[in-house]
C-alpha cells in the first residue's frame, strides 16, 4: 500500500525562496486581475489554487514539527487580527450609511469567518474577497484530520475532494444557492486537492513520481479541463468559466508547480527583488483583504476625472497607479497587525524578510 513518508531534506527546507516567490507572484496576479479584469490571467496562472497548495504545504510542515494544536492555533492567530482591522473600518462605515436589519449575532462572522461576513451594498467591496479567509480557516480546522488521512491513504485523500467537487457541480446534486453550508462545502471540495498536493510536496511523495509521469498526469488534467469547458460554455466565454473545467486545469497546473524544486541561488544577485518578495509574503493577508476596497476607491476617484477604469486603457492605467499607491498606504498603516499576529516586532515596511 502506498503511504506518504517525508525526508529530512523536505522538513528542513520548508521555507524556500521558491515557495515565497510563488506566493508573491500569486498575490500580484490577483491584484492585477482585479484591476484589469483579464480572463486569461486565470488560465495563465491560477493564483487561488496555488495559494491553497502552498498553504497546505506550510501547514504540513507545522504539523510535522509542532503538532496539531500548535498548528491550528498559530494559523488562526495569524489570520484573525488582520480581519479585525478590516472589520474595524468596514462595520462602522456600513452602520453610518444606514445599515438596517442586521442581527448583531451575524457580526460574529466579522470576528471568526466560519461563513462569509454579512454586508450591505456599501460594504460589498470589503467582504468580496473574504471567502478566501473563510475557506482557509476551514482548511486549517480540517488539516489535522486531512493530514492523518493523507499519511495512511495519500491517493484517496488527494482525489476525494476532486470527486466530491465534480459531484457537487453535476446535475445530481443541488446545493441550496447562497447558503453558508453550501459555500463551505463547495469551496472545501473545490480547493481540497490543491491543499493536499501541498502535503504531497512536503512529504516528498511527488518526488517519487517520475517527471515524465507527472507531466503526463498534469497534461491530462489540463486537457480534460479545457475540453470539458469548450463543450459546456458558449464560444464567447473562456472555457474556465465552468467550475469543473477550472478545477481540472488548476490541478494540472498546481501538480507541476508542487513537483518542481528549482534552484533559486540566482536570487542572491538581486537583493531588492528578495526584499520585495519578503515584504509581499509578510503582508500577504493585508494586501489580499484590502486590495478590493482600495481598488474600488481608486476606480471611483479615477471616474471623477472622466476616465473609465474598467474599459479605457488610460483609465485602467490610472486605476492601477492610484490603487497601488493607496494599497501601499494601507499596508504601511495596517500591515503591522500581521507582525503582532505572527509575534514579530511591528514594522512599517518589512523589507528585511522574516
Amino acid at each position: 500500500m502506498l503511504t506518504a513518508t517525508h525526508t529530512h531534506t523536505t522538513r528542513t527546507q520548508t521555507r524556500s525562496s521558491y515557495v515565497d516567490t510563488l506566493r508573491a507572484v500569486a498575490i500580484a496576479r490577483v491584484y492585477l486581475h482585479h484591476t484589469l479584469w483579464i480572463g486569461w490571467m486565470t488560465m495563465l496562472f491560477p493564483s487561488m489554487p496555488i495559494m491553497f497548495a502552498l498553504a497546505g504545504f506550510l501547514a504540513a510542515s507545522s504539523l510535522d514539527r509542532a503538532g496539531a494544536a500548535h498548528t491550528v492555533w498559530s494559523r488562526v492567530r495569524r489570520l484573525l487580527p488582520p480581519l479585525w482591522g478590516l472589520a474595524a473600518v468596514a462595520v462602522p462605515v456600513m452602520l453610518i450609511q444606514g445599515w438596517s436589519g442586521i442581527k448583531w449575532s451575524e457580526l460574529l462572522y466579522w470576528v471568526v469567518p466560519l461563513a462569509n461576513p454579512i454586508t450591505n451594498e456599501t460594504g460589498g467591496a470589503f467582504a468580496m474577497a473574504l471567502w478566501y479567509l473563510r475557506a482557509y480557516l476551514w482548511f486549517i480546522l480540517l488539516t489535522p484530520v486531512l493530514w492523518w488521512a493523507f499519511k495512511r491513504w495519500p491517493i484517496a485523500t488527494l482525489t476525494t475532494p476532486l470527486a466530491v467537487s465534480a459531484l457537487l457541480y453535476s446535475p445530481l446534486v443541488n446545493l441550496p444557492p447562497m447558503s453558508e453550508a453550501s459555500d463551505v462545502i463547495s469551496s472545501t471540495a473545490f480547493y481540497g486537492t490543491a491543499w493536499v498536493l501541498g502535503f504531497a510536496r512536503y512529504t516528498g511523495l511527488l518526488d517519487r513520481v517520475p517527471w515524465r509521469v507527472c507531466g503526463i498526469i498534469a497534461g491530462l488534467f489540463a486537457v480534460a479541463g479545457l475540453a470539458w469547458g469548450l463543450m459546456v460554455v458558449t464560444p464567447d466565454q473562456s472555457p474556465l468559466v465552468d467550475p469543473i473545467a477550472e478545477q481540472l486545469w488548476s490541478i494540472g497546473f498546481v501538480l507541476v508547480l508542487m513537483r518542481l524544486r528549482p534552484r533559486m541561488e540566482w536570487m542572491e544577485r538581486f537583493p531588492r527583488l528578495r526584499r520585495v518578495i519578503a515584504a509581499l509574503n509578510a503582508r500577504a493577508v493585508t494586501i489580499y483583504i484590502w486590495h478590493l476596497p482600495v481598488l474600488l476607491g481608486a476606480g471611483t476617484i479615477v471616474g471623477l476625472f472622466g476616465l473609465d477604469p474598467l474599459h479605457d486603457v488610460t483609465g485602467k492605467a490610472a486605476a492601477i497607479a492610484l490603487g497601488t499607491v493607496l494599497l501601499g498606504l494601507a499596508v504601511v498603516g495596517l500591515g503591522w497587525i500581521e507582525d503582532l499576529a505572527a509575534r514579530r516586532r511591528p514594522a512599517l515596511l518589512p523589507l528585511s524578510g522574516r
